[in-house]
Order: structure tokens, then sequence, then C-alpha cells
């Protein structure tokens, strides 16, 4: 994967080859799963395999506000 020795601590601290890509890509690929679901239990329009599935980064429906990637304050 890297140049360095791949000892389990040098990975999971943080290996730079590792950072920009999987570190980030693996959580979105799960929350992308979540949100997939969450759209099909509520009846609306979803492709059939989650992989297609286009994110909004703010959607109401029904009451219910759904946001994706956005940053929120809490104190």
């Amino acid at each position: 994967m890297c140049c360095k020795a791949e000892h389990i601590k040098h990975i999971v601290v943080g290996c730079t080859t590792l950072t920009p890509s999987e570190y980030a890509n693996r959580p979105y690929k799960l929350a992308g799963y979540i949100h997939w679901m969450i759209f099909k239990h509520m009846d609306l329009q979803v492709p059939d395999k989650y992989c297609g599935h286009i994110t909004e980064r703010v959607i109401s429906v029904n009451g219910t506000t759904m946001m994706w990637d956005v940053p929120v304050i809490t104190d």
C-alpha cells in the first residue's frame, strides 16, 4: 500500500497514502447505504441498487429533514 512498514499502528493511526482515500470513502459508503435504506423505507423513489443512489444535501419529506454531509454546529 505505501512505502513505509505496514504495521497495524501505522495503518490505523494515519497512513498518508490511505488517509485521503480509504479512510474517507468507507464511512461515506456506509452512510450512503443507510441513506438509501431510509429513502426506501419512506417509500421514496430510489434505484434498485444503493450504489446508484445519488444523495441530495438537504431534503424534507413529510416533516422529516434529512441532511447529507452538512456541517452541524453543536455545543
